[in-house]
């Protein structure tokens, strides 16, 4: 347990996320919003329970946090219809089309929009209506991550590239503007070449940096079936590790957590029920 200017952080057992007590979001000053960034910083994953606080609400505290990143869903089915800042992760169907993205199926490891020139910074994640079960989300550091490389692939990574391929999401689905790649080769389709270990802009710590999947992925200059296994073992020890926060989810909930030091995944959820999250993201620099 931290106290800050009257806040207080709670750290989980998996010391991968924090509770935060003691943040008014009806009432708090420039001091405060530099506590829980302080806290955000250092624990890569926060939460806020039963915060219950509107879209407004919402929109105004992400602010402090720097700029908002419109995320590729908000324009086709996430968009919200009065916050274009907020994108609606929701299976609820209106009208006979989706009034949301990404339904109730799972998603699996990844950090946000990775395949971006400047992957953004942070996620603030609220829930509107949640199911009775499933559809929790999962956190991982990737600080911890890279510490806990053995040495060979420590080795192995310093001072690497990885190229992402941007022409596909991870379902096939051709991604929103981009053009059916000619090449069946993807290492020449559009994509982003980031470092494999990102220093991060803030802290200064180093994490390791695998995007949101293999496939598609490689490391820049090393034979293609070396570069698959490399990145297979670094996936390999990445999400095996027992040092995982689960959130399940309550109404009113708010999860917050750093894109540039961490991983998430979601576990899909009866189709049947609904669930309906509210998100806000926030710039951040080219990985380094």
């Amino acid at each position: 347990m931290l106290t800050k200017n009257r806040i207080t952080a709670v750290q989980h057992d998996s010391n991968v996320c924090a509770d935060i007590q003691g943040f008014d979001f009806n009432d708090y000053t420039a001091d405060d919003i530099a506590t829980v960034r302080d806290f955000w910083l250092q624990y890569g994953v926060i939460r806020f329970r039963d915060a219950n606080i509107s879209d407004q609400q919402q929109v105004e505290f992400s602010a402090h946090f720097g700029e908002f990143v419109i995320h590729p869903k908000q324009l086709q089915e996430g968009g919200h219809p009065t916050h274009p800042e907020i994108l609606v992760i929701s299976n609820a169907m209106k009208d006979g089309r989706p009034s949301g993205a990404m339904g109730n199926s799972e998603a699996t490891w990844h950090t946000d929009t990775w395949f971006y020139e400047k992957p953004p910074a942070g996620a603030i994640l609220r829930a509107v209506q949640v199911p009775e079960t499933g559809g929790d989300t999962y956190f991982l550091s990737t600080y911890q991550a890279y510490e806990t490389l053995p040495n060979h692939l420590r080795d192995a990574v310093a001072k690497r590239q990885i190229f992402f391929q941007s022409a596909y999401d991870k379902t096939g689905k051709l991604r929103l503007g981009k053009t059916k790649p000619t090449s069946e080769d993807f290492r020449e389709w559009v994509g982003m070449v980031h470092p494999l270990v990102r220093k991060h802009g803030e802290t200064g710590r180093d994490a390791l940096y695998l995007g949101g999947t293999a496939e598609g992925a490689w490391i820049v200059g090393m034979p293609l079936d070396e570069s698959t296994d490399l990145i297979a073992q670094l996936w390999e020890h990445t999400t095996t590790t027992d040092d995982v926060f689960v959130q399940q989810w309550n109404a009113g909930d708010i999860m917050m957590w750093d894109n540039r030091c961490t991983m998430h995944r979601r576990d899909s959820f009866d189709p049947n029920s609904i669930r309906i999250m509210h998100r806000t993201t926030t710039a951040g620099e080219r990985p380094v």
